[in-house]
């Protein structure tokens, strides 16, 4: 069932939204905006007509301005997930300079293995209350709380031809962050404040004509120029705090400060190493309308589409909806939904009853063939039976009575008598006596048995051993003769029964 999905993008002076139809593992833009927080007065207000602007989704996602958040990389003892954030908050009490009680905190792993090495990151709690009041102030109860830039790198960890080792520039108006990612984890997130808002204005407001376009390009080198020379100095105490080199292969870029034609240039130039400029709209798996792509541009949206379109299972990124501010899902709080689960549920409903039909039909065709197959070995087999009802049961009823007829007759079945009487015969012969039985014929009153033995005497000798037996009245030879060979005696004996 297709999902809408409202992603808002908050940082310090504007707000992206975008809406995506997820289909299976498409996405679908339907709608896009950008709107400056000082213009419309205030983030509410923006908010609001962003919601106007764009629509409410089934679900919604949210980033935050990375300026507030505080990080620390820190070493744990154990590789459980849930230990580690059972103990986060102790370990976190004597490193940062309020109380923990007063933090919302998450974490990601940046590596495994004899102990685990994590990024934390942590929010006053305040600052999510009032984050989620002017949220809910205009109906929206986002499920997810990042931090903003992340998404596009976890976006951009995702592409094949990303390397296992890079920098994410998140260039903005009033603030600009770092993310520095290796072995495709994030390893150490730092946001750098502005002295004043001229990046971004010469950013936006440069026409590449005149002397006060000069001067704005000026100023952005000299910016970009201090500001790579402060991600250097990051890098370096990263790396000797943590004791472990990095290597950046390629540096990517986004935010206002990217839409400067000559922002690669030099960022190039003052970091020594390739920079790409992000733009979510070539993912295969992303598509938009013509009038969406007029209208999207990818310095200011890209990270909110990527938030649309992240992976909520996977352990890369963070989520402040923690605590007291987890989100509940509301089942019955949409009537869209509702309608949309009722539809499905009919559906299921006639497709199930369509085939339970199908299968009473097919069921009950087999029974009326087996019925009649059964019908007619009941009349082959009792042809004196005139009226027929119902022939299983009454075939059943038929074999007993041949059973218990049978079982009356004296020797035939119950009990295993004929066995009896045959170990009796068997046990009565010498073990010694050669002798061999070709025939022995039971029935109510005898037991006639046919055989050779070697000698008169041992035809005698068997005689004699049955005589004593409980189950024969009689014992008479009626008859013992040599064979044609003259080597061997064959013998007829009848055995009377004992009432």
């Amino acid at each position: 069932m297709p999902e809408e999905i409202l992603s808002l993008d908050i940082s310090s002076d504007s707000v992206s939204a975008v809406k995506v139809t997820r289909r299976l593992k498409e996405h679908h833009v339907t709608a896009c905006g950008h709107v400056m927080i000082e213009e419309v007065g205030g983030l509410e207000e923006a908010l609001k007509a962003l919601v106007e602007r764009v629509g409410p989704g089934d679900v919604c996602f949210s980033a935050l301005p990375g300026e507030h958040v505080s990080y620390r990389n820190l070493r744990m003892p154990f590789r459980d997930k849930k230990k580690i954030r059972q103990t986060l908050l102790f370990e976190l009490e004597t490193i940062v300079p309020f109380p923990v009680e007063d933090l919302v905190v998450d974490f990601t792993m940046v590596d495994q293995s004899d102990q685990s090495e994590i990024l934390a990151a942590s929010l006053k709690r305040t600052y999510v209350s009032e984050q989620l009041e002017h949220l809910r102030a205009n109906d929206i109860d986002p499920e997810v709380l990042d931090i903003s830039g992340v998404p596009t790198l976890s976006w951009l960890l995702r592409q094949t031809g990303t390397p296992d080792d890079g920098l994410l520039l998140q260039i903005g108006r009033k603030s600009s962050t770092v993310i520095l990612y290796h072995r495709r984890r994030i390893a150490l997130i730092r946001t750098f404040s502005l002295n004043s808002g001229t990046v971004a204005g010469t950013a936006l407001n440069g026409t590449g004509n005149g002397q006060k376009d000069i001067v704005a390009s000026e100023q952005i080198e000299s910016y970009l120029r201090s500001f790579c020379t402060e991600l250097k100095n990051t890098l370096h105490a990263f790396e000797w705090q943590n004791k472990k080199t990095v290597h950046p292969e390629k540096v990517f870029v986004t935010g206002s400060g990217a839409l400067r034609p000559d922002t690669e240039d030099l960022l190039n130039r003052f970091l020594d190493l390739p920079v790409e400029r992000v733009d979510l709209s070539r993912d295969p798996g992303i598509y938009m309308d013509e009038e969406i792509a007029s209208a999207w541009n990818p310095a200011l949206m890209d990270n909110a589409l990527a938030l649309a379109v992240r992976k909520t299972k996977e352990d890369l990124g963070f989520n402040f909806r923690r605590d007291e501010f987890e989100a509940r899902k509301e089942y019955f709080g949409h009537k869209k939904e509702i309608r949309k689960v009722a539809a499905f549920l009919i559906i299921v409903l006639l497709l199930l009853s369509l085939d339970l039909g199908a299968d009473y039909y097919f069921l009950k065709q087999r029974y009326n063939m087996l019925d009649g197959q059964i019908t007619k070995v009941f009349k082959e087999t009792f042809p004196d039976t005139k009226r027929i009802v119902n022939p299983g049961h009454q075939m059943k009823v038929r074999i007993n009575e041949l059973k218990k007829t049978a079982l009356s007759i004296p020797g035939i079945g119950g009990n295993g008598k004929v066995l009896d009487l045959i170990r009796d015969v068997s046990v009565r012969v010498p073990e010694s006596a050669d002798v061999h039985v070709s025939r022995m014929v039971v029935d109510a009153n005898t037991v006639l048995i046919k055989g050779e033995t070697d000698t008169f005497n041992t035809v005698d000798t068997i005689k004699k051993g049955l005589e004593p037996s409980d189950y024969f009245s009689a014992v008479t030879i009626s008859s013992a003769n040599l064979d044609r060979s003259g080597n061997r005696v064959k013998f007829e004996m009848k055995l009377q029964r004992a009432e």
